[in-house]
């Protein structure tokens, strides 16, 4: 890592994340909406219901992918003064690495509790101790920062990226004096 990069800390990039997901449970109430009218226009199909899906993720891919392909942060990111960079330069990500890191933050967060559920549910049944064992694997990403030696998620380590701080920026009222606009 170039001695430029500050790495985030653990503290600031999960404050983000849980600012995110107020962020993107509005987009997805927003496109889940859109079609639901559409579904109760057009009637309850299969096509409907995997188009519903490809729409969400969709819109959830166009919000993360280029929020990070053109500034490296998404507006939760910039709240907390989070970027996303390449692992190896410091750069910003193209197009494929971030369609990577979004396929990976999809499985790891969405893919294996889902598999984890059915898995469980099976023996469990479909009450609560199998939902809190497959919600278990959302730890996962953040429990491998306590062990990467660069305190990396898992997702930023499979991805090669990382998550840097950016120094505030000065404040407007510094170094003016009294009376000089």
């Amino acid at each position: 890592m170039s001695p430029t990069l500050t790495a985030a800390s653990l503290g600031r990039r999960l404050c983000s994340q849980l600012y995110e997901l107020l962020l993107i449970a509005a987009l997805l109430l927003t496109v889940s909406a859109v079609m639901t009218g559409l579904q109760a226009w057009l009637g309850q199909s299969l096509v409907l219901d995997l188009l519903t899906q490809l729409a969400l993720a969709g819109a959830l891919f166009g919000y993360f992918g280029s929020s990070w392909v053109k500034s490296g942060q998404t507006v939760a990111m910039k709240a907390w003064r989070v970027k996303v960079v390449r692992q190896d330069d410091g750069q910003l990500m193209d197009w494929r690495q971030a369609g990577f890191r979004y396929i990976v933050g999809l499985l790891l967060f969405v893919g294996m509790p889902a598999i984890s559920y059915l898995a469980w549910s099976r023996n469990l049944g479909h009450g609560r101790e199998a939902l809190l064992i497959s919600l278990a694997w959302c730890m996962l990403p953040y429990l491998a920062a306590c062990y990467d030696k660069e305190r990396l998620f898992l997702h930023d380590r499979l991805a090669r990226t990382r998550q840097i701080t950016l120094p505030k920026p000065p404040h407007p009222g510094k170094g003016r004096r009294a009376g000089q606009d």
